[in-house]
């Protein structure tokens, strides 16, 4: 197997630990995306793949060779930097030249290989300039570009398109990801935007306080949260958290939340049969929680909250509250979807409709999950 990445590493600055018995490994052809929180870990991780950085245990491995003692000029890996530092005496177009001719590529196909990749990331115009006259986002997709006229044994890429507007970023992660596919090499991809990481990312993987909480398809990750951390961290809004009891009676099950019961219209299902008059926390995401209203649906239950924020960043609003009213759960969480011309504004009170049959439900203690609705 041609796998790049990290097998059960720890890497310690000094006695903190930064990364804690860390896997992760991109597949050939495969776009890993790594995405956490500041301070998770992140970087160091890419710092190991490079050999930047030394590990203390485990091993690294680019194209599936053990390079845990090889220094960092026999590792052939690309990596684009999160600051670009471009030669400042040559021109865009030499600087891209140079990197490929580095590594033993041929003038002629170091020139194809220039033209081609500038045409697709938008950087013909940039090619007689010299790096002083660049902007921020200029010389990122330079760095871009530096990396991608290389075929190396695996590609490392540290926030590639922080300084770059939004249709450059969509323009230029397609091309990320279409380089990737046809070097067929693994790469991995750390990012701090949600949104990229889904989008670019083959396989996506959560990184917390030094270790993997969670790695799997994006979709997967999203619809099937490994814990409470992973269901906040993951998705636009995050999601909300409810503290309840899950209670039964032969007319069916139900999660109690504060003074009123949320029922699931059923049984309890067979993965919470244990659970049955034990505290959990339900997770609910935005498109599952609704504004009250005449078209609501009569399956859900009415919950009183304190709007905190409200965000229009489309058609439709993410509208944060508090469930903690009277008689309700103090300092739940709750995020809404409604229609982008919702009259709800900061510090209103309102009613949210929950549908108990469409929540996740984790341990209360572990923030495990539990149970995941069907979709």
């Amino acid at each position: 197997m041609r796998r790049t990445g990290l097998v059960d590493v720890t890497v310690s600055y000094g006695d903190a630990p930064a990364l804690r018995g860390v896997t992760l490994l991109a597949e050939a052809g495969e776009v890993l995306a790594v995405v956490g929180p500041s301070g998770s870990g992140k970087t160091t991780a890419l710092r190991a793949v490079a050999g930047l950085q030394p590990v203390s245990t485990g091993r690294v491995l680019v194209a599936g060779e053990d390079v845990t003692e090889l220094p960092v000029s026999q590792r052939d890996v690309s990596m684009v930097f999160r600051s670009t530092t471009l030669v400042p005496f040559l021109d865009v177009a030499a600087n891209l030249a140079r990197s490929a001719g580095a590594f033993g590529v041929p003038q002629p196909e170091a020139a194809q290989r220039v033209a081609s990749r500038s045409r697709l990331l938008g950087l013909v115009r940039l090619l007689p300039r010299l790096p002083r006259t660049l902007s921020a986002g200029e010389a990122g997709l330079t760095g871009i570009g530096r990396t991608l006229v290389r075929t190396p044994r695996a590609f490392l890429f540290d926030e590639p398109l922080a300084h770059l507007d939004a249709a450059e970023r969509a323009r230029t992660r397609r091309t990320i990801v279409d380089a990737v596919r046809k070097a067929g090499v693994g790469a991995l991809y750390v990012t701090h935007d949600q949104a990229e990481a889904m989008a670019v990312g083959d396989r996506l993987a959560v990184l917390h306080e030094g270790r993997v909480r969670q790695i799997d398809r994006p979709r997967r990750v999203y619809e099937e949260p490994a814990d409470t951390f992973v269901a906040e961290f993951v998705g636009t809004g995050g999601m909300g958290l409810l503290p309840a009891r899950l209670v039964a009676s032969a007319g069916g099950a139900g999660f109690r939340v504060g003074e009123r019961t949320l029922p699931l219209w059923g049984p309890v299902p067979d993965a919470l049969a244990s659970r049955v008059d034990s505290p959990v926390l339900l997770g609910l995401r935005a498109e599952d929680v609704t504004e009250a209203g005449p078209d609501a649906d009569p399956a859900a239950v009415s919950v009183p909250v304190s709007v905190r924020s409200v965000e229009t960043p489309g058609r439709d609003a993410l509208v944060g509250a508090e469930v903690g009213l009277p008689g309700e759960a103090d300092g739940a969480r709750l995020v809404a979807r409604v229609p982008g011309g919702t009259n709800l504004r900061r510090g209103d009170r309102a009613e949210l409709l929950v549908d108990a049959r469409r929540a996740h439900v984790f341990d209360a203690v572990t923030g495990r999950a539990l149970f995941h609705p069907r979709r």
